[in-house]
């Protein structure tokens, strides 16, 4: 018989990290293709969106796995690889209102702000392919932000 194993920090953190991972972790459009094998890689042709397009919610997908139908259809049909409109958007994403995008004093730097799990960040710096993403916050996800927004 398995003896139950008390539940370490290290665990917590774990999932903690796992639960991020699927919901947070985010690119600019155009930075993340499916190619013919259909796997997801790192779009070595992105050099970066323009000022207007790298601060429009819009133009920024979540690097997972797409849950939208539509998308989950194209995939199916084969129509997905190469084609930028095949992760979810950032705009789309439930909450409404979840996510919100700020500009740095330079203007050259578009930063995401999660409010679900407040102390996540991605970023992206205009017209180069710097991009990346940090979670800085204490674990806790802010549940009660459907109830909020």
């Amino acid at each position: 018989m398995i003896q139950p194993k008390n539940i370490t920090e290290l665990d917590r953190l774990a999932y903690i990290i796992n639960e991020i991972k699927q919901h947070c972790f985010c690119v600019p459009k155009n930075k993340i293709k499916y190619v013919p094998s259909g796997e997801m890689k790192r779009n070595e042709g992105f050099s970066g969106l323009s000022k207007a397009d790298a601060f429009n919610l819009d133009n920024w997908q979540f690097a997972r796995a797409p849950t939208d139908k539509e998308i989950l259809g194209k995939i199916s049909r084969g129509e997905h690889t190469y084609n930028s409109e095949c992760l979810d958007k950032v705009s789309g994403a439930f909450p409404k209102n979840s996510w919100s995008i700020q500009e740095d004093v330079t203007g050259t730097v578009a930063t995401l702000k999660s409010h679900l799990w407040p102390g996540f960040y991605s970023y992206h710096r205009v017209n180069t392919d710097i991009v990346g993403f940090v979670y800085i916050g204490d674990g806790v996800r802010n549940s009660h932000l459907p109830f909020m927004v």
